[in-house]
């Protein structure tokens, strides 16, 4: 395994158990057996490696979201696949809530780059809520900014209780808000 995926496998882990301000250099480098060199010379700085992780993860979510609905033909089933993938990610062991949302509560306004890459990634999935939708992007964004906002409610709560019981519930709810 290269030395820099090492480093952005320890942070990433690091970062979502205990959030970015928590964890410091010296930790991840004490994780990842590797210097404080070693981790400057590959990311810069923790914001580097912050930057790093976020970008690394946007990508695999955005292949693995991309990829859960590319078969699928009908809004309704696209949808439901975004949000049986969000239910997927809630019942594995690491999960631990979004990185992203946590990146912007920690770094809104004090890094620019990082609240960007948060942002974007928000954006992205916006974006595919909008696409599974059928919807063009200079059509209007209501119905895809409300199930995005239910998406990400759904997120805070898998956070902190279990709400994979409701999954049904929750289908049944999605589907009443593409009507």
């Amino acid at each position: 395994m290269k030395v820099e995926q090492h480093i952005l496998d320890v942070a990433e882990d690091l970062f979502n158990r205990n959030g970015y301000t928590a964890v410091g250099v010296d930790l991840i480098r004490d994780e990842a057996k590797v210097s404080k060199t070693t981790i400057y010379r590959h990311f810069g700085d923790k914001n580097g490696l912050v930057e790093a992780v976020l970008n690394r993860r946007h990508l695999r979510f955005q292949d693995s979201l991309e990829l859960a609905i590319s078969e699928i033909e009908t809004r309704q089933e696209k949808l439901s696949a975004i949000l049986d993938w969000h239910f997927e990610w809630f019942s594995t062991s690491h999960f631990e809530g979004c990185m992203f949302m946590n990146a912007l509560a920690e770094f809104k306004n004090r890094d620019e780059s990082i609240s960007r890459i948060a942002l974007d990634h928000k954006r992205w999935l916006l974006n595919l809520v909008s696409r599974a939708m059928g919807q063009e992007p200079d059509q209007t964004q209501d119905k895809p900014e409300v199930i995005m906002t239910f998406i990400e409610g759904l997120i805070i709560r898998a956070k902190f209780e279990n709400i994979l019981d409701n999954k049904a519930l929750y289908k049944s709810a999605l589907l009443k808000l593409l009507a």
